[in-house]
């Protein structure tokens, strides 16, 4: 008897001690893989930390912006890091003055250290802008090796053009009598989308180089009058003029180059008169007569050596005709080249002729520098010759700023 009892409490305790396992595993699971089991509350907490550290790398990135615009970056660091940037970002130059990389750009390894001497960017397939300082209003101030300079996005009368004071309704804008002896006049609106991004950053770009015609280039091949109207525009050394093109595509064509290289903060455009001015301004802390008189450029009465479309070394002699030649073959001021002699060049600046509404800038390899300088204006019907071509001015988008 006595043994059948030790068994029956021996079955018992087993039972009790089989459901209480159960029960503590069944709470067990509950606590590791329930609504907010271990596991849960594991993952959770692994979730929690990566988005601790996203933001944490998000505030990190941040402070980063915000120390670089108290201490940017030198020009001089960036063109020896050679790094594309990918946000617009605040550069210094060897003076102080203050500039703005746009996203997917880099400074070029030629660029100059100083914005008087001409800051070059360069996009990933080797297209170069020229940073303008300016503003609109009162300008802006900007320190050169000759003292400080007012920068004013503006427009100016040079050479033959004569200055009024005489608002056009149309435009709001003052008329620039053509000559003395053509009472018909350039006007220009500015562009509030220009307005903004210059005044909010400071100024903006403007083509290195003319605009040339990569498929003419890599053909070795000058354009002719029956070259593509639709062909890649370039802002290299070295490429065929992007001449024999009318007006209208020209607009078109810069207006699209911005797309076309993927920019995403900026935007391009034809050059307005107040973006040509602008450039020249810059140009004259160097070179203090260049609107008037721009013998840099390639014109019938100067002489230089450069290199053809196809690589050889030719002298451009002093005759009549004279020769066009490819892109960034004269002298540079400012790093900008050609915006005296070689192609004239289209910009959005309306003439008050109705058969000759089409403005046009600098002179030509057919004319004289002294005549035709880098400030002079001209008037067309907008068809393309061979002399008519065109350069690409680049904004900071308004919305991304």
């Amino acid at each position: 008897m006595q043994k059948n009892k030790q068994r029956g409490i021996t079955l018992i305790a087993l039972v009790v001690t089989i459901i209480i396992l159960i029960i503590l595993a069944g709470v067990s699971i509950q606590m590791i893989v329930g609504e907010d089991g271990l596991i849960t509350m594991a993952k959770n907490a692994k979730e929690n930390t990566g988005l601790a550290e996203v933001q944490e790398e998000k505030g990190l990135n941040e402070l980063t912006k915000d120390m670089n615009n108290y201490v940017p970056m030198k020009v001089a660091e960036a063109r020896q890091k050679g790094e594309f940037f990918y946000e617009n970002t605040l550069l210094e130059d060897d003076l102080g003055n203050r500039l703005k990389v746009p996203n997917g750009f880099k400074v070029a390894s030629d660029s100059a250290t100083k914005v008087e001497d001409g800051v070059v960017i360069e996009d990933s397939d080797g297209n170069q802008y020229v940073w303008i300082p300016a503003k609109t209003g009162e300008g802006i101030i900007i320190h050169t090796t000759v003292g400080d300079r007012r920068m004013v996005y503006t427009r100016v009368a040079y050479s033959k053009n004569i200055p009024t004071d005489e608002i056009d309704e149309e435009t709001n804008s003052k008329k620039i009598i053509h000559s003395d002896t053509i009472n018909h006049y350039y006007t220009q609106a500015m562009s509030t989308d220009e307005e903004k991004s210059v005044d909010a950053n400071g100024g903006y770009y403007i083509g290195r180089y003319e605009a040339g015609d990569k498929e003419s280039t890599e053909a070795n091949k000058m354009r002719t009058a029956t070259s593509n109207q639709e062909n890649t525009i370039t802002i290299k050394k070295g490429q065929a003029p992007y001449n024999y093109v009318t007006y209208t595509n020209a607009k078109k064509l810069a207006e699209n180059m911005g797309t076309v290289q993927e920019y995403t903060t900026t935007e391009t455009k034809l050059p307005s008169s107040y973006a040509w001015d602008t450039a020249i301004s810059l140009i004259q802390i160097k070179n203090n007569d260049y609107g008037q008189v721009s013998e840099e450029g390639n014109y019938k009465d100067t002489t230089f050596s450069y290199i053809d479309v196809a690589g050889t070394e030719q002298i451009k002699e002093i005759k009549e005709p004279g020769v066009v030649v490819t892109t960034g073959q004269t002298i540079a001021v400012s790093n900008i080249y050609d915006l005296g002699g070689n192609m004239r060049e289209y910009t959005t600046e309306e003439y008050s002729d109705e058969t000759l509404p089409v403005t046009d800038r600098g002179g030509y390899f057919n004319c004289n520098s002294f005549d035709f300088a880098a400030g002079y204006r001209d008037y067309n019907d907008g068809t393309g010759a061979d002399k008519y071509g065109m350069r690409v001015a680049l904004y900071f988008k308004v919305e991304n700023e």
